[in-house]
């Protein structure tokens, strides 16, 4: 090691490392500081052990970690982690002492293992502040909440403290679930917005970019204990930076995109993708002609709970340009908006004229598309005088219909793709 773990004793404790174990009695503390690491080459659940009143490990940061060996090996994993005990950096780098010398032992209990010569960090750090945006781990871009995650610090929603539990040099990384113990002021503290009994765990999908696309539940809450037990989880979700929220106004349930397209038939067709969804009651479409008042016209209802891809989809009869953006409502009321999309689809308009002249009609259609038309003469008596095909093209087209017509009432049609309209005409 190039640096030194600082040791403090209390009680006469005894700190013992035998037979390839960290062995921790009385109370014995070990403060790391300055990103040093402790490894413990032995891929055994006790190559940490605990005697008596066991033993206290201060990280207080993400790089002063524990690094286990695990490789191949299952079990449960604990390390003694304790919250500083002082102020300064003699104690830990974290200032934080509001809640100074609690256990809060963290375990990681793998029921499959990982495959490869890997090995696990473990670290957790609090903060000086409720605001966890302010010191958040590396791999973490963001506290945002849910429609627009890197617009908005949602801290207020989650305790504050971070776990870290990297796992590395696996080809698979290992699964099973994570036991946290957690302190009272850190889910408590001024600016908090939660309530405990909601905690949950999520963790940051550090290659989507995004919080809450797992689950946000617990297996098990112990509120007296302050101890939360999650679900088994998957090795394709072990991702390094862990929290607790409050899972009834978790950290982001992410909203991939949300497109408004125009469509052949004039209208516009508005999708949107969720990668997850938590408490997700329904969807309001609102619309805006100048991108400032915004007025519903219409909802989608949700998923409530997912933890898969979602897609939805609303089509907007009436096209032009116009600016929409969504509404997502919670079961209990509360709502976020997403970002605004434009869309600026053309409606199909033209204009149809027909005059004499002389020898039958002669046909003049103002377009703003193309299409292919045909323009057919009918009788009263709904029988064919004549018929021509035609392309209308964008702008101003004329047509003649050069028939031996006689003196009487006729009907201009044009059938097309996009245009079927009837013209009422006087032949002199």
């Amino acid at each position: 090691m190039k640096k030194l773990i600082s040791i403090l004793f209390a009680c006469m404790p005894v700190l013992v490392i035998a037979q390839a174990r960290l062995v921790m009695n009385n109370g014995g503390f070990m403060v790391m500081q300055n990103g040093i690491y402790l490894v413990v080459d032995n891929p055994n659940s006790n190559a940490i052990t605990e005697l008596g009143a066991g033993g206290n490990i201060v990280s207080e940061s993400e790089y002063n970690k524990v690094r286990w060996n695990i490789g191949t090996s299952t079990g449960t994993y604990t390390v003694p982690f304790t919250d500083n005990v002082g102020s300064g950096a003699a104690y830990g780098d974290n200032a934080q002492t509001t809640d100074a010398g609690n256990r809060i032992p963290f375990s990681f209990t793998i029921g499959t293992a990982g495959s490869g010569s890997g090995y696990i960090d473990f670290s957790t750090y609090d903060g000086a502040t409720w605001d966890n945006n302010t010191y958040r781990p590396s791999m973490v871009t963001h506290m945002g909440q849910m429609i627009a995650p890197n617009a908005v610090n949602h801290s207020e929603y989650a305790i504050d403290r971070f776990w870290l539990v990297n796992a590395q040099g696996y080809s698979t990384k290992p699964s099973g679930f994570l036991t946290f113990t957690y302190i009272d002021n850190e889910w408590s503290a001024a600016g908090n917005v939660l309530a405990e009994a909601n905690l949950g765990a999520q963790r940051f999908n550090d290659g989507a970019g995004l919080w809450g696309d797992m689950w946000a539940v617990v297996s098990s809450l112990n509120t007296a204990s302050n101890v939360l037990v999650t679900p088994v989880f998957a090795s394709s979700d072990m991702f390094a930076a862990w929290t607790l929220s409050d899972i009834n106004d978790p950290l982001p349930v992410e909203l991939v995109q949300f497109n408004a397209d125009c469509q052949n038939n004039g209208t516009v067709k508005l999708s949107w993708t969720t990668a997850s969804e938590i408490n997700n009651d329904y969807f309001d479409v609102q619309k805006s002609f100048d991108a400032s008042d915004f007025f519903s016209i219409g909802t989608v209802a949700g998923n409530g709970n997912s933890n898969t891809i979602n897609y939805y989809e609303f089509i907007d009869e009436e096209s032009g340009t116009a600016y929409y953006r969504l509404k997502q409502v919670d079961f209990d009321g509360k709502f976020d908006y997403s970002d605004v999309v434009v869309a600026s689809c053309k409606t199909d308009n033209f204009e149809i004229k027909a005059y004499d002249n002389f020898s039958g009609f002669a046909v003049q259609v103002l377009a703003n598309f193309s299409d292919k038309v045909t323009i057919e003469i009918v009788d009263t008596r709904g029988r064919l005088i004549a018929s021509k095909s035609v392309n209308i093209i964008e702008g101003m087209n004329n047509f003649q219909l050069d028939e031996n017509i006689s003196t009487g009432i006729y009907f201009i049609r044009l059938n097309g793709e996009k245009m079927n309209e009837s013209l009422k005409v006087f032949k002199r």
